[in-house]
């Protein structure tokens, strides 16, 4: 191709059109898609300008001569010339509306002559002045052919600006500058300040959504320039910082969202400028908002530029991740999709050289929100940030977990010494700590069982991160209790049922079984050395040495000052209880109390202590009745199975029952139901089961019945 030619290709706004009787138009309505198109696709960043209402008039404002903006978009290869002609338009009711034209061409010069300048003298040239017309049917793929060298300039006028003033240029429609010198001024002001805007003005204009966005702007009459100048003074203006070249970081956020292949230079830009205190929050979105990145959120347009864009920015502004996760789609366990490639791959080109403390203050930003339970924070989200291999955000794994522990030691100390923690002390956001520092006395006490439950996706999180400590002090924080299998994990675990960390006393859970084998030790009975060896081969699934459950309730309370490692308990004594705590005494609410439940719950253990009882009181007289014959005793699951057969309620899972709340309130309604089934007193209708009640006795009996054993009568409750 000729050197001296360009394509001009076009657009329109997009609307259902319906011919008049005088050969014009009226529109019945958007379309939301552009029409008589001669390009395939929109470039990016012209899109992204007319999104952001870059090119808008206030609707109806414009007068019936058309109104005419000019803009240079994008940066280096991605750049493009723009021309929109806005033309008053009219529904079929004989409202107003703005309509637009947009011509464009690739770069910003050709041969060192400015393409807007080009596009410019084109279409002054036109014989049928080529604005707006839903009619006006162009061929995709078929752009407009111009030889710069065959164009005619007009003549341009002379005209002297403040080169200290960012504020717009505004011409009054006295000066009757015509759009060439319009051009040329805005070029002229461009050179002169560098404020970080391109070339951009608009002529002829009543009225601009933006005005602030434009370098030369003439007034459309008297009363627009009016207009125009109260619009200009009170617009908002996040002002650059001191020292900081403005320019040099717009084009460095260019440089990073337009190339796949990443700059060092650019990376230390942005490194630089997030070193600098007196950049703030705002001033950082007033810049990736000038690039697109609010409309690409609100719009969800997903382009690479837009990808690279919008990680960019949770990079550099913290409180944006929650945008970033939700408007990424982030699905953990899901293989990656095109557009979370293209940001990891990105993230792995920046990370290196990026400060971890401000990749750190990103995850922690967003703790108070995975406190919330939301939907898009999750305990999973924040895993695959983490540690995804690629992602930007695994280079400050290990400064995340160390300011977590930072500020919990900082609890617990504040506990010691009686004194408020300082909000600015902390490494992460001081909501994140709230709900544990209010209750902290209660939480740290080791007779208190008060939970703060909220706290159970901190646990989840930790232990998706194998941080199983950290993992640990959560669930006991949330649940009262950790789970077997994260204590298990945690460092002198073996053989302990209590550890410390931090500070915090470490409750491991003890399973339903496990209880049932320390009442056939310790419980009124001798047990003979036959059975001992049944529960051995019956229950080999649990990790039982001698000593260990006594072990269990012979520890000592020690609650230690904070520490970075766990601590064991450990203890003597002559009198070992029961594994869990619980009164002995009965309950006497009634069916017509209201709060069974509630009551049928805080004596769960009690309910636990009988059902253990019943266990070993059929057992001994199984001994009793066959002797050393082994095959013929039932061992503890099959009791536990016959009498869940017996209260109806074979679907719960009893060894897990009191961490499991649904399992537990089942179980206990099953009770309920049994006690209103075989007693006519509603008095003994509670849902709990004392170990020489009514009901345990009434149970036990139909258990030995279902086993084949001799019957019981049962008495008083």
């Amino acid at each position: 191709m000729n050197s001296s030619i360009i394509e001009i290709h076009e657009f329109s706004t997009g609307i259902r059109s319906q011919q008049t009787a005088d050969g014009g138009w009226v529109s019945l309505g958007f379309t939301g898609q552009y029409m008589n198109a001669t390009i395939v696709h929109i470039p990016d960043a012209v899109e992204i300008s007319i999104a952001n209402r870059e090119f808008a008039v206030a609707e109806g404002a414009s007068s019936d001569q058309p109104a005419i903006i000019g803009r240079v978009l994008g940066i280096g290869e991605d750049t493009w010339s723009v021309i929109a002609i806005v033309t008053r338009g009219r529904d079929e009711k004989g409202r107003s509306a703005s309509m637009y034209r947009y011509f464009i061409t690739q770069g910003l010069e050709k041969d060192g002559f400015q393409n807007l300048r080009a596009i410019l003298a084109w279409w002054e040239t036109q014989v049928t002045p080529l604005k707006f017309n839903p009619f006006d049917i162009q061929e995709l793929g078929n752009p407009y052919i111009c030889d710069i060298n065959t164009l005619t300039f007009a003549l341009i006028t002379p005209r002297e600006i403040d080169k200290n003033d960012d504020k717009p240029v505004l011409i009054s429609p006295a000066e009757q500058l015509n759009l060439q010198s319009i051009n040329t001024l805005a070029s002229k002001k461009y050179n002169a300040n560098k404020n970080g805007q391109a070339i951009s003005w608009a002529f002829n204009v009543e009225a601009l959504e933006k005005p602030e966005r434009f370098l030369v702007i003439q007034a459309a009459s008297d009363r627009a320039y009016q207009i125009l100048q109260k619009a200009i003074i009170s617009a908002p203006k996040v002002l650059a910082p001191v020292l900081t070249d403005e320019e040099a970081l717009k084009s460095a956020i260019r440089g990073l969202m337009n190339s796949s292949q990443v700059k060092p230079e650019n990376i230390k830009i942005i490194a630089d400028a997030l070193a600098n205190k007196q950049i703030t929050s705002a001033y950082w979105h007033t810049l990736f908002d000038g690039q697109g990145a609010k409309t690409a959120i609100a719009q969800k347009i997903y382009s690479p530029q837009m990808v690279r864009l919008i990680t960019l920015r949770a990079v550099v502004i913290p409180e944006t991740m929650l945008e970033f996760l939700g408007w990424l789609n982030i699905k953990p366990g899901q293989k990656p999709d095109e557009n979370q490639t293209v940001s990891l791959e990105f993230q792995n080109s920046i990370r290196r050289n990026l400060p971890q403390d401000k990749l750190a203050n990103s995850i922690k930003s967003i703790l108070p929100e995975l406190l919330k339970q939301s939907s898009i924070i999750t305990p999973e989200s924040i895993r695959w940030l983490l540690k995804s291999n690629d992602g930007a955000w695994a280079a400050c794994y290990q400064e995340f977990i160390n300011d977590i522990l930072y500020d919990l030691k900082l609890i617990v100390n504040s506990l010691k010494d009686k004194t408020i923690i300082p909000s600015d002390f902390c490494k992460c956001d001081p909501q994140t700590w709230e709900s544990l520092n209010n209750s902290k006395k209660f939480i740290y006490s080791s007779h208190s069982h008060h939970k703060q439950e909220e706290y159970a996706s901190f646990a989840k999180l930790f232990e998706s991160l194998q941080e199983y400590p950290l993992s640990a002090y959560f669930y006991q924080v949330s649940q009262g209790i950790v789970p077997k299998k994260i204590f298990e994990r945690l460092p002198n675990s073996d053989n302990n049922y209590v550890l410390d960390f931090i500070g915090l006393r470490l409750n491991r859970e003890v399973t339903f079984l496990e209880e049932i084998i320390y009442y056939l030790f310790y419980w009124r009975y001798i047990v003979p050395i036959q059975f001992v060896i049944i529960l051995s081969i019956s229950l080999s699934f649990l990790s039982f040495t001698g000593g260990v459950l006594l072990e269990r309730r012979l520890h000592s309370s020690n609650n230690g000052g904070a520490a970075s490692t766990t601590h064991t308990h450990s203890g003597s004594g002559n009198n070992p209880t029961s594994p869990t705590t619980g009164s002995n005494t009965s309950s006497t609410g009634t069916s017509n109390s209201g709060n069974w439940r509630l009551k049928a719950s805080q004596q769960f253990n009690t309910t636990r202590k009988a059902v253990a009882q019943i266990i070993t009181n059929i057992n001994q007289e199984e001994r009793k009745q066959y002797g050393n014959n082994l095959n013929q005793i039932s061992n503890p699951p099959k009791i536990i199975k016959t009498i869940q057969f017996v209260l109806k309620v074979e679907n719960v899972d009893y060894d897990k029952a009191p961490s499991n709340e649904k399992d537990k309130m089942d179980f206990l309604d099953a009770i309920y139901e049994y006690q209103k089934n075989n007693f006519s007193e509603p008095k003994n209708w509670n849902g709990i089961i004392t170990s020489k009640g009514a009901t345990a006795k009434k149970l036990e009996a139909d258990v030995r019945n279902e086993l084949g054993l001799p019957s019981m009568q049962t008495d008083s409750p």
